[in-house]
Formats: structure tokens, C-alpha cells, sequence
């Protein structure tokens, strides 16, 4: 406990820090270079190597070709980009203090889809998927623009390696990496912009409830392995790590109109602009209706051996609303500051779920979220809000109408620092989570909980990367998490990455990671099928038991949580 104190004191007093450093920092006497590699088509080009000349900085560019150099004195430089074997030099950049140099430089490179793949998730920072101490897949735009008619965001990565993926109705999927696959399977972290959207319940994607049309985003990473050194809790296969297009990079609108099998009709939309000032904005919103693959078990089920269900399906159609709006504000000042403010919120009818007490169906499901998100030169402050609303779902094999009123607050705090003129980083940071759980249905009495409950965690991590020679790299990254669900958990994560040519990695890791029992698992308590009649057994004893009735003629089948569950671990 006395642990556990400190843990909550060191991680509010990060936050204040870094909050009083924003807050009594003067501008800095320096300016700020902002820019993007681009083809003659105009799309980015990532993972090239951006030098200012006569100085040690050095940048990467982003999947969208973007990048930037902060801290820069005043004066004229030469940027010089590097990818491989091309070379191409920008001259006579000049930067003044307090203010942002915009560089775009188009370049007619032919380079090897290798050279040009960077990825963020691996270590918190953007770099090379062959620096990267963590096996990573990024998805193609290729596989994002196939899977946006659809709406079905895991199809990204269905065919990623290592994965085992299975779907059990239009929005019911579950995947894992490197096996041990299960339904409601939650041991592969999901983050949208940072934000976790699971089901606080049961730990889940909710995939129905994206709020996003599929193309929206820019990146969608999955890193295999073990992940909670820097992600925490169920990062345990994983993290599939998604990013939407910011609108300063991606203006302009588009309409997708979908129809096909199972009568489906949708339409996304979306647009990003400008207010002026370096205000920008996104709009986004989607409809659609369909026919699922799923049928009633009530009366017959599809092949033998399948229980017949209490209740047939009370809707035959999938009905998923959403919208959302994101507002960007960039500062001026040198320091490539950015504040992001979003909400959104969905809306499902119909999709039906394998979970642990069989089927259920949402029939009135409701998603509203939040987030902020201001990022400076060397930290990054982001908090979200997360709820679901579900005001009715039935369990079709009891019959059992199911409630659910549930939130998740999370705040993170991140700062990091290069040393010894780039050779070493070092990432710190600290998070807040509170999640609260209510099943009670509109009469008051719990339907999958004997009462409401709620869960606050704490945690500090850190990540240490120092480049021992032009060719090694040695990794070694931290976390410590405390929560009132289970004991603290400490995740310790080191690698070697070792690169003998430009294009080639060999990689050696050790990496802890846990999963926590959801409340389903922990405090379940709902009915899980229909009552048993074993009259027959109670009227072989009545010679014994006279009028005295045993009540054996609706007897309930009970799915029970167990409140003594440990984590589960891997390394």
C-alpha cells in the first residue's frame, strides 16, 4: 500500500511538472523548421534522414513524409535528405526566432517500399521499422482503402504475420498474435489517436463502434510480442496501434457510397479545412444498414449439436450511426506546439457477439467520447473519456435482458530527451486510469454484477535507447503499474538491435507483459441459460419428502466471476 501511495504521488507530481514547465518556460530564443518529402504526385515519402547542416539535429520523416527540427538558432542553413542512396539538399532555409520555416521538397526517388517504412509504436518515437527493437507489420494504404467499404477495421490485419484471426458475425472478431486465439479475445491492446475503446466490461473491442470511415487512417501498426513495458495492462500479444489523418495534412472532403451482399447500403463522409490562424478542423460521420450472417436458434440452429437459444434474434437487421469533429490548433513560437481537441460518438442496433454465456445482442447501444491532446517540444499531455451506454441487450440462450452504463477516464503524461548529439533518448512518463462499471437495469437490480464497480490505476514507465556504435543499438524500457484490481505489476522490457547493412536487422529481445481479469471475469453473475427442469428427480423422492416441494422444476444455470483471480503473465 505504502508502495502503491508512492507510486500515485510520483506520477501526480510528473504532471505538475511538466504542467509548471509549460506554464513558466519563456519562448525560447530559437526557431523551428516544419516540413514534408513528397514524390511529384505529392504523396510523402517516410523513413528519410533529415540533417541541418552545421549543427548535430537530425530528423525522420513520418509515413506522410512529414518532419521537423526544433530548437534552431537563428540564422540560414542547408537541409540535406538522405534515403539510402539518394541524396538531395535544400539551401538557403532561413530561420528566425520565435517563428516556423515551412520546407517542402518534392524529389523523384526510386526507392524500395523497405527504405521507406517508419513506425511509432515499437518505442513511443518515430523510426526506421529496421531500427526498431520490436517485431512490427504496418499496414499497406493498399489494405486501408480495401477495407473501407466494409467498415471492418480488423481486416486491416487479417493477413498480417503471426496472426490468428477468426469472425464469428459481421462486427464479431477476435485475433491474437502468435496463437493462443479465444473469443473476446483482449490480449492485443487496440488504441485509436491513444485512445483505448473497449468495452470497460469485458476488455473487448466493440468493433461496430469505430466512429471513423476505415480510410481515415493514416497509419494502422501491429507489433507482436509482449508490450506492457510501455502500454501496460493487455498490451499481453501486442498493441495494434491506429492513427487518423491529421487535417492540416489531409484537406479537403470525400463521400463513399457502399452497397452490397446482405442488402447493405452505407455512406461515409468526411472533410478538413481550415478556420485560418493555424486552425484546422476534420468532420467526419457514417451510416449504415445491414442484414448479419447470424440466425435465430430458437426454434432450429444451423448443424446438430448446437443449443437451441430462449430467444430468437430481436432485431434481423445491423443499424451503426456515428460522427465526430476534431479541432487542431498549432502555435507559433518555434516550438511545433499542438492542441487537439476531439469528440465523437456511435450508435448500434442489431450486431450480436459470441461471449462467455453465449450470444448476445445489442439491440440500443450508445459510444460517446473524448479526447485532448497538446504536444510540445519535449512532452506530450493526452486525456480521453470513453462510455458506453447499453439500455438493452439480450443473452439469447437465457433470455436475460443485460444493462450496461460504464466509463473509462485516462490522462498520460510523456517527456523524452536526446544526449550525446543524438546517440542516446530517453522517454519517462506516467498515467492515471479510472474506469467505472454499472449493469443495473432500469428497475435498479444488477443484471451481470451483484453491484456497480470501479477500478483506478496508476503507473510510471520509462525507456532508455542508446546507439553503442553506428551498427548496435541496446534498448531497455520499464513500467510499474498499480491498480485496485490486482497487485502492482512490474514489466521490464531489453533489446539488442543490431543492423549490419542499411536495409537489415537482426533483433534480439526480452519482454514481461500481463493481462488483468476484466469485470466479467472478476465479478460476473448472470444467468447463462435457460432454467433446468429436474422434476423427474424430485418426484422419485416423495415417498420421502411427502408435499414438501424441493423446487427441482426451474432450476437456474448461473455463470459466476471469480473475484480471486490473479493476472495472467508472459515473457
Amino acid at each position: 500500500m505504502a508502495l502503491g501511495r508512492s507510486i500515485r504521488i510520483l506520477s501526480h507530481g510528473f504532471v505538475l511538472f511538466l504542467l509548471a514547465l509549460s506554464a513558466l518556460a519563456a519562448p525560447p530564443p530559437h526557431g523551428h523548421i516544419s516540413g514534408r518529402i513528397v514524390r511529384a504526385n505529392g504523396s510523402g515519402i517516410g523513413g528519410v534522414i533529415v540533417q541541418l547542416g552545421g549543427t548535430n539535429k537530425v530528423a525522420l520523416s513520418n509515413s506522410s513524409g512529414a518532419f521537423s527540427l526544433d530548437e534552431v538558432p537563428p540564422g540560414t542553413y542547408t537541409l540535406t535528405f538522405i534515403a539510402g542512396d539518394q541524396v538531395a539538399t535544400e539551401e538557403n532555409v532561413a530561420v528566425a526566432a520565435g517563428t516556423t520555416a515551412n520546407v517542402t521538397k518534392p524529389v523523384d526517388w526510386n526507392l524500395s517500399v523497405a527504405e521507406t517504412i517508419t513506425v511509432y509504436s515499437a518505442s513511443r518515437r518515430t523510426e526506421r521499422v529496421v531500427d526498431a527493437p520490436a517485431a512490427v507489420t504496418v499496414a499497406s494504404e493498399e489494405d486501408i482503402r480495401a477495407a473501407a467499404p466494409t467498415g471492418q477495421a480488423p481486416k486491416i490485419i487479417e493477413s498480417a504475420p503471426g496472426v490468428d484471426f477468426t469472425q464469428s458475425g459481421l462486427y464479431d472478431f477476435n485475433f491474437n498474435t502468435r496463437g493462443f486465439n479465444s473469443s473476446l479475445n483482449r490480449r492485443v491492446l487496440t488504441l485509436i489517436d491513444g485512445r483505448d475503446p473497449s468495452v470497460p466490461f469485458l476488455g473487448a473491442q466493440e468493433w461496430a463502434a469505430l466512429s471513423y470511415p476505415i480510410d481515415e487512417m493514416a497509419s494502422v501498426e501491429l507489433v507482436r510480442g509482449p508490450g506492457s513495458a510501455l502500454y501496460g495492462a493487455n498490451a499481453f500479444g501486442g498493441v495494434l496501434n491506429m492513427i487518423t489523418k491529421q487535417p492540416r495534412v489531409s484537406p479537403g472532403g470525400r463521400l463513399l457510397v457502399t452497397g452490397g451482399d446482405l442488402s447493405t447500403r452505407r455512406a461515409d463522409v468526411r472533410h478538413a479545412g481550415t478556420f485560418g490562424n493555424e486552425t484546422y478542423y476534420r468532420i467526419v460521420g457514417g451510416w449504415q444498414q445491414s442484414d448479419d450472417f447470424t440466425r435465430s436458434r430458437n426454434a432450429i440452429t444451423e448443424y446438430p449439436g448446437l443449443r437451441r437459444e430462449a430467444r430468437p434474434l430481436a432485431l434481423e437487421r445491423d443499424e451503426i450511426e456515428f460522427g465526430g469533429l476534431r479541432v487542431d490548433k498549432h502555435f507559433s513560437g518555434g516550438g511545433g506546439n499542438v492542441l487537439t481537441l476531439e469528440a465523437g460518438y456511435a450508435s448500434l442496433e442489431g450486431p450480436v457477439f459470441q461471449t462467455g454465456i453465449g450470444r448476445v445482442q445489442v439491440t440500443d447501444v450508445e459510444h460517446p467520447w473524448a479526447r485532448a491532446n497538446f504536444n510540445a517540444l519535449h512532452y506530450n499531455l493526452a486525456a480521453y473519456y470513453d462510455a458506453r451506454k447499453a439500455d438493452n441487450q439480450i443473452a439469447l440462450a437465457s433470455g436475460a435482458g443485460l444493462y450496461e452504463d460504464s466509463y473509462n477516464i485516462h490522462g498520460e503524461a510523456q517527456t523524452f530527451w536526446d544526449f550525446f548529439s543524438n546517440k542516446s533518448r530517453v522517454v519517462l512518463g506516467t498515467a492515471y486510469n479510472t474506469q467505472h462499471v454499472d449493469t443495473a437495469g432500469p428497475n435498479g437490480v444488477q443484471t451481470l454484477m451483484d453491484s456497480a464497480k470501479s477500478e483506478n490505476q496508476h503507473a510510471v514507465f520509462g525507456q532508455l535507447e542508446w546507439n553503442a556504435t553506428n551498427k548496435v543499438k541496446l534498448v531497455g524500457a520499464a513500467r510499474w503499474d498499480d491498480s485496485t484490481l490486482h497487485d502492482p505489476q512490474f514489466s521490464p522490457k531489453a533489446a539488442i538491435v543490431f543492423q549490419p547493412t542499411a536495409n537489415h536487422t537482426l533483433r534480439y529481445g526480452y519482454n514481461r507483459a500481463f493481462q488483468r481479469p476484466n469485470y466479467s471475469e472478476l465479478f460476473l453473475r448472470a444467468p447463462a441459460g435457460q432454467p433446468v427442469n429436474l422434476s423427474a428427480i424430485e418426484n422419485a423422492f416423495k415417498p420421502f419428502l411427502g408435499t414438501t416441494s424441493l423446487g427441482f422444476s426451474a432450476i437456474p444455470i448461473l455463470a459466476y466471476g471469480n473475484s480471486e483471480l490473479d493476472v495472467e503473465k508472459i515473457q
